[in-house]
């Protein structure tokens, strides 16, 4: 049985600003069917708080603790894996922050320690350069998402991995990667709700994200139509959802039919 469901954000609940027809509907149907909605998307522009406060002013529900996105999980995981290392961030004010709620300190004048990236919509080549020595230097690489776009609502935008790419073809080094398809943020849902692989969905627009993400995690997951992905995709990759919808509108009754 289905305890919890796991939403990506653009393309799957929302475009830019404008909200998915039914979707905040369909996660309301979902928690009277006793299945909990979280929110786990690769951005890393916002903090998890801005993030819910995002999802609020567009008509969605949700709690800080029920957010997990890339600023998030980049900092857990620094504070985790590199404790007291110095980084120079590549990113917007949401990884800053938190960031800074993890303790995890900044390179300011410095020599970085490791090199963190996300989505920068002020990525400069002085910044390119800073990234790229630090690297050469023996900072660790490290990075919130390679998505290579992400769907507004006008029109498919280039994504982190288009910077942070860049910075891989410089540098000549790979990074680790926190964000979906890696199982990173499944194990700390887990952990941090008290739920099992075989109670979880996940919902995305993405097959090489998000569904890739799933089958890499064990669980079940469902492919909405309403962003990155076209049905006709889906035996090109050959990775395979166990639903196809044509929105998020239509997941109860699918999960219903069940």
């Amino acid at each position: 049985m289905i305890k919890a469901a796991l939403f990506d954000l653009d393309g799957t609940l929302y475009l830019g600003k404008v909200p998915i027809g039914g979707a905040a509907e369909a996660l309301e149907k979902l928690r009277s069917m006793g299945i909990e909605p979280f929110y786990l998307t690769n951005a890393a522009t916002r903090s998890r708080e801005n993030v819910a406060l995002k999802l609020a002013s567009l008509g969605f529900k949700a709690k800080t603790d029920e957010v997990y996105c890339g600023s998030y999980l980049l900092a857990r995981y620094i504070a985790k894996n590199y404790p007291g290392k110095k980084a120079y961030v590549v990113g917007e004010k949401g990884m800053f922050e938190e960031f800074a709620a993890a303790a995890v300190p900044l390179a300011v004048g410095e020599e970085a320690e490791l090199v963190a990236v996300g989505l920068d919509r002020s990525f400069t080549y002085e910044k390119l350069c800073k990234a790229h020595l630090a690297i050469a230097k023996g900072a660790a690489f490290l990075a919130s998402n390679t998505d290579r776009t992400f769907p507004t609502e006008i029109g498919v935008l280039p994504g982190a991995g288009a910077i942070v790419h860049a910075i891989e073809f410089s540098s000549g080094k790979k990074p680790y990667v926190v964000g979906k398809p890696n199982p990173y943020a499944m194990e700390l849902i887990l952990k941090e709700h008290k739920l099992k692989k075989e109670e979880v969905l996940v919902v995305g627009d993405r097959l090489e994200t998000d569904i890739l993400f799933a089958k890499n995690c064990g669980v079940k997951s469902a492919l909405v139509l309403t962003g990155a992905a076209k049905k006709d995709e889906i035996k090109k990759q050959g990775i395979v959802p166990d639903y196809v919808l044509d929105s998020v509108a239509d997941l109860p009754k699918a999960l219903a039919k069940s």
